[in-house]
């Protein structure tokens, strides 16, 4: 098969157009053929070795769609030939967390035992990759692949963010602070999709109408206003039900938590070292904020995305798509800001 391989962390150039062997499936694991996988944050900052540093080489890509080529054994519930779009992190399923349903929390997830697809195992940026079947998920028909392969890595953590870690319900004021990224585009339709009046915060001018095409009510710039002040202006003073912040600097934590009225939700989306942001408050004591995080998607938000996909509540947002081979490629217009919603390889 042809696989793109990460044999040092670096530049994009260090992605590397292979010919290997086709993996064989293994106990309780289908040989699914890739037919479409994202470009996404986490394969620059895994391709880079900021974001994890494990041994190489590695053929990355999180959240692979294609066609179940063949089983391996004791795989039962699947057949050869279906659409399925693979969920990245291989969860023990006996842990609390996962008897809990949170199997997104299994004490697994960072170690041996488990982990995720395109990182601490081999993932989609190729023809043909393996998986655990019980990682895959039937596509319902009218979803195509470059729609599916969104989901694991984009549009499935912020349904989830706003459905279960928001709780946004119909008639409340929400807040989307980085909301021209391609997660940030995919928040605003699920919040919609959850019945609330969406202000987005951007700060380049570029992504406005992509915004506004995604469902936006208002549409503000963090360059031309105070977020918080703004915020609260368009809430005639009360403030917002939800912030889902996909910045997540000292900056932005700030004026998110300025910006909430009493007993809502901030929904921290991006990433900062442990301890080095938030400071103790008296806010969510006196207001019963709640301050929470959201982390990746499971199995079921995956189900969820792909029934409001295939029902038009979610249109996932494709800005352009390349060919496997042309990785490279694809990695630098991302990184050079050139991509408006997601980047697809197609194989």
């Amino acid at each position: 098969m042809q696989a793109i391989v990460l044999r040092e962390y670096g530049p994009p150039e260090n992605l590397k157009w292979e010919t290997l062997p086709d993996p064989e499936p293994q106990k309780g694991e289908a040989l699914l053929r890739v037919r479409a996988v994202s470009v996404d944050l986490f394969q620059m900052e895994f391709r880079s070795g900021r974001a994890l540093q494990i041994p190489l080489p590695r053929i990355i890509g999180n959240g692979p769609a294609g066609e179940i080529a063949r089983l391996g054994p004791e795989v039962s519930g699947f057949s050869v030939g279906q659409r399925v779009v693979v969920c990245n992190n291989i969860s023990c399923g006996n842990c609390k967390y996962c008897r809990m349903g949170r199997e997104t929390l299994c004490a697994g997830l960072n170690n041996h035992r488990g982990g995720m697809i395109g990182a601490h195992r081999d993932g989609g940026y190729a023809e043909f990759v393996a998986v655990p079947a019980r990682n895959l998920l039937v596509m319902p028909e009218g979803v195509s692949f470059e729609q599916a392969c969104l989901i694991p890595n984009t549009i499935g953590p912020v349904v989830k963010a706003c459905s279960a870690r928001a709780r946004i319900r119909a008639g409340e004021d929400v807040l989307i602070i980085g909301a021209g990224g391609g997660m940030g585009l995919h928040a605003i339709q699920a919040a919609r999709a959850c019945g609330a009046r969406v202000i987005a915060a951007i700060r380049s001018p570029r992504t406005a109408q992509a915004c506004a095409a995604s469902g936006a009510d208002v549409v503000i710039s963090t360059r031309d206003h105070d977020l918080a002040q703004e915020a609260r202006r368009l809430t005639e003073g009360w403030g917002v039900d939800a912030v889902l912040d996909f910045v997540a600097n000292r900056e932005t934590l700030q004026a998110s938590i300025a910006a909430l009225a009493p007993g809502a939700r901030l929904v921290i989306m991006g990433y900062f070292p442990r301890g080095g942001i938030l400071e103790t408050l008296t806010w969510p004591f006196t207001e019963e904020i709640e301050v929470t995080g959201n982390r990746s998607a499971g199995r079921q938000d995956i189900a969820q995305c792909l029934a409001l996909i295939q029902n038009g509540r979610i249109a996932p947002v494709i800005g352009r798509t390349f060919a496997l081979k042309d990785a490279v490629a694809a990695h630098k217009a991302f990184e050079a800001g050139e991509i408006v919603g997601r980047a697809v390889l197609v194989v």
